[in-house]
């Protein structure tokens, strides 16, 4: 009569054991899933915290490209003002070197936008999803543009006053 319950015995031993195993399995995979889910909510809170960073750096972006804005409006407005007394009352020689001070602000501007671009398409890269970056530097090419046109535009003035000092000089030589 034993035999029956030994083999029914060692049957339930057997499966005891491969649910024990499967047991144990389970609990070092559910292990391994737990430690992943810690190591992704980690580096969910460390990219988050990069993107704080990223938001805060775009919002001083901005707030420089504004100020930068702000003062080639400026630089605009002065400059239409000089081309407008050089062209009603500037005497020829000091027009020259008017201009080539203005030319070389311009170029000093240039650089600056020159790097405020670099920065600010940096920071593009990073932030995919900024569209008012984008729009900044759009905006900056486009007063690059303008200041080209100006740049173009003071160097035929100062090749014009070349012409005209010309005559001037040798009338003045006779």
């Amino acid at each position: 009569m034993k035999l029956p319950f030994s083999r029914r015995n060692a049957e339930l031993e057997n499966m005891n054991r491969i649910l024990t195993d499967a047991a144990r399995k389970k609990a070092e995979r559910i292990k391994e899933v737990e430690d992943q889910v810690a190591q992704f909510e980690h580096q969910v809170a460390h990219l988050k915290q990069a993107l704080e960073s990223a938001r805060k750096r775009e919002s001083e972006l901005e707030v420089a490209a504004t100020q930068r804005a702000h003062l080639l409006n400026e630089k605009d407005k002065e400059i239409a003002a000089l081309r407008e007394v050089l062209t009603q009352r500037a005497p020829l020689a000091g027009l020259r070197e008017v201009l080539a001070q203005r030319a070389h602000l311009l170029n000093d501007k240039d650089e600056e936008l020159a790097g405020l671009r670099e920065v600010l398409t940096q920071r593009a890269h990073l932030l995919n999803d900024c569209e008012v970056l984008t729009q900044r530097a759009h905006l900056l090419n486009e007063k690059d543009e303008e200041l080209a046109g100006l740049r173009e535009a003071l160097t035929k003035s100062s090749l014009r006053i070349q012409e005209l000092e010309n005559p001037l000089f040798k009338i003045a030589q006779k």
